[in-house]
């Protein structure tokens, strides 16, 4: 098996996710004793946004990206999809406190999985919401060309297309469930998605708004001292 150490030096097209234990957890960096932080792939499937992530997290946390399948299957609700990748999830980190962190409709699916897995028992510890609205998730589909970025493979576009298309009715079908704990919402200036989180966590919603929520040169930092 071939474990993916650094995910940034790689060509999205270099990702075979035969090459990993569990082909929904991409490892962007899988050394580190520390409990590692799972990043919840967005409305299109993919976990490339969150490389950048690496670069201001503590070398010794493990940091994986949890993406759509590759064998093309579909969940059938937005639950269904939370409790296949806490499965995923419980598959990697089997002992300790499991870290999430999701952007827009990422995070979304990351309280979903939150609420899961605090029904299963199993430790949550830092669930971190970047320019997330459990209300306007669907707004990420707007430009979906756009927000794939320069890296991706537009010969693929079809397929990225059909994902964020059910991804997207998933989400318009979905009532989240009650968290249990404190969340980070990180919104960039303009918006206010934190305040939308509040009938949705039993806890203390820490908000704070920056210039672009979606760069982690400008919250990795506060991504860090949340987890740390």
């Amino acid at each position: 098996m071939t474990v993916v150490n650094d995910l940034s030096h790689l060509a999205l097209t270099e990702l075979d996710p035969s090459d990993y234990a569990v082909p929904t957890i991409a490892p962007i960096r899988s050394t580190g004793h520390l409990d590692p932080v799972f990043c919840i792939h967005p409305l299109v499937g993919l976990v490339d946004c969150y490389v950048g992530l690496a670069a201001h997290v503590d070398d010794d946390r493990p940091i994986y990206g949890v993406q759509v399948p590759a064998s093309g299957e579909r969940a059938e609700s937005f639950a269904a999809l939370a409790a296949q990748y806490a499965d995923d999830i419980a598959r990697i980190q089997t002992d300790g406190a499991v870290h999430l962190l999701g952007m827009s409709f990422g995070g979304v699916l990351a309280h979903a999985i939150a609420v899961e897995l605090q029904n299963r028992g199993i430790s949550v510890g830092a669930l971190t919401l970047l320019d997330s609205d459990p209300v306007l998730a669907r707004a990420e589909g707007a430009d979906l060309l756009g927000a794939m970025g320069d890296e991706i493979d537009r010969s693929h576009v079809e397929e990225l297309l059909a994902v964020a298309s059910h991804n997207d009715e998933l989400v318009q079908r979905h009532l989240p469930g009650i968290y249990f704990g404190d969340i980070l919402a990180v919104s960039s200036l303009g918006t206010d998605s934190g305040s939308a989180w509040h009938p949705f966590v039993c806890g203390t919603v820490a908000k704070y708004l920056v210039p672009d929520a979606t760069s982690f040169d400008v919250v990795g930092p506060l991504v860090e001292s949340y987890l740390g």
